[in-house]
């Protein structure tokens, strides 16, 4: 008996533990990593990720890797996204795995922005991990938007293109209507500022605005959809 409850015990704490290391994503944690990043407020940010675990660790180092680049750090922004890269792709890591090969092409693609010389190496890692998520899932709007961020941001001589990026943000918002991966729900209102960028690069500039303040009826303190009507109205 005593034999039988001390392997219970033993198994319960193992639980714990892998629990600890590999919880799944939480929707809370989730929603203030971006109302932190919306915000650029990087000691929210770095304070979450003192005690996110899993996929929710990955996203805030990520995000964190966004704050910092534009501060100017990018080798601390590198480190972070190492950090978010090595989470997702432990092979331990037992979540959704359209949501972590879809924030695993971002990652990647977002090493890419910080040192274009490593864009042919990355470029292939982001393409087969964007292949798998919209492989196991190719109605999940992540995917779709982050089809479009890549295909907005590749020169058109490595096979970018901006009606790419719109179509692809266009199947994203409309898939964002029917989201219903809780616990991995972020970026609806961070399509609607890539699509009205994408509308400005096409010249339709009324398109863009109404894109950015849609954004902005979502997440109303989100700076960057802000930022982008005062420079572009008038």
């Amino acid at each position: 008996m005593y034999l039988i409850t001390k392997n219970i015990y033993a198994l319960l704490i193992a639980t714990a533990t892998f629990t600890a290391n590999y919880a799944s994503a939480d929707q809370t944690t989730i929603d203030e990593i971006e109302l932190a990043s919306q915000q650029n407020n990087v000691a929210q940010l770095t304070q979450i990720a003192n005690t996110a675990k899993g996929y929710d660790a990955a996203l805030v180092n990520y995000r964190l890797a966004i704050a910092h680049n534009i501060m100017g750090e990018s080798d601390k922004a590198i480190s972070l996204l190492d950090s978010a890269q090595m989470i997702l792709t432990d092979e331990k890591l037992s979540e959704d795995k359209t949501e972590v090969n879809a924030l695993l092409a971002q990652v990647y693609g977002y090493r890419i922005s910080i040192k274009p010389i490593t864009g042919m190496y990355y470029g292939i890692k982001s393409s087969n991990a964007l292949e798998s998520a919209s492989e196991t899932d190719e109605t999940n709007p992540r995917v779709h938007l982050i089809k479009g961020i890549i295909a907005y941001n590749t020169p058109n001589i490595f096979g970018g293109s901006k009606q790419q990026a719109l179509k692809s943000l266009n199947t994203s918002i409309n898939h964002y209507q029917s989201d219903d991966n809780l616990g991995y729900q972020w970026g609806q209102a961070e399509a609607l500022v890539w699509r009205g960028l994408t509308h400005l690069a096409l010249n339709d500039v009324q398109s863009a605005l109404n894109d950015w303040q849609a954004s902005l009826d979502i997440a109303p303190n989100y700076i960057w959809p802000q930022m982008l009507i005062s420079n572009n109205q008038g």
